[in-house]
């Protein structure tokens, strides 16, 4: 606890040396590991098949908060298309913030838009907005961002 109040201390005045570099990324990892804990205990997640209606089922990764209903939606797309840890981590932030949270993976859930690339797979996710703003705990609305 003394290196990290050191660190901060040597930080304010612009001198960082060998101990404090080292303290300040590791007091920065604990916050934000403590701020995961602490947002995985009020949301409830899961990866697998999710059947959205009886004619889509998406694969891919749902996150959501514990409690609650008349969400906002918001789909998560994989900077690949397949799904990685990044768009897990901005779907939990997003259900953490009180959203309902999908973050599909493309070439699984599009088998058949998959050879034409990821657009194709972005286009065919874009057909089943609709789908998605009818979800039972959903309000309706529905975002599409990229992880």
């Amino acid at each position: 606890m003394a290196v990290r109040a050191e660190a901060m201390d040597s930080l304010a005045r612009g001198v960082v040396g060998r101990r404090g570099f080292l303290a300040l990324p590791v007091a920065g990892i604990a916050v934000a590991s403590a701020a995961a804990a602490v947002a995985g205990a009020s949301i409830r997640s899961f990866k697998g098949r999710f059947a959205v209606d009886g004619h889509r089922i998406v694969d891919g990764f749902f996150a959501a908060p514990r409690t609650g209903s008349m969400l906002d939606v918001v789909l998560v797309i994989p900077a690949s298309g397949a799904l990685d840890a990044t768009a897990e981590a901005t779907a939990r932030s997003y259900a953490a913030d009180g959203w309902l949270a999908i973050a599909p993976n493309l070439p699984a859930t599009y088998r058949d838009a998959a050879p034409f690339g990821k657009s194709a797979m972005v286009a065919a996710l874009m057909q089943d907005v609709s789908r998605f703003q009818r979800l039972t705990r959903a309000n309706g609305r529905v975002t599409v961002i990229a992880a």
